[in-house]
């Protein structure tokens, strides 16, 4: 199974970043950081910085996250491009994704 993958988002530090942890199947595992959002909740527009599990970072990328009230729908790109499409859920102040690259 290539092209998926699952990342967990909580709240920041601060209003407008999300923490995260992240598992692809065929770029292993990490952390990342997301910022921009002025929202204090999940919904929002971010900048997303991806690393691996000693820390290099291996991305950066444009996040978006709908709250389409049950769920959420998330768009990742770059360049105005789409790489990726996910689907989420929120359960104790955490969102719960599930993802598939698209390009």
């Amino acid at each position: 199974m290539s092209n998926i993958g699952h990342v967990q988002y909580s709240k920041g530090d601060v209003t407008g970043e999300l923490k995260a942890v992240w598992l692809h199947d065929d770029n292993g595992r990490g952390t990342c950081l997301a910022t921009g959002s002025t929202n204090s909740e999940f919904e929002g527009n971010y900048q997303i910085k991806y690393f691996d599990e000693n820390s290099i970072l291996l991305a950066e990328l444009d996040l978006e996250i709908i709250n389409n009230g049950s769920r959420y729908n998330l768009t990742w790109s770059k360049g105005g491009l789409v790489t990726s499409v996910g689907i989420a859920m929120e359960n104790s102040s955490t969102l719960f994704v599930g993802y598939y690259d698209v390009e």
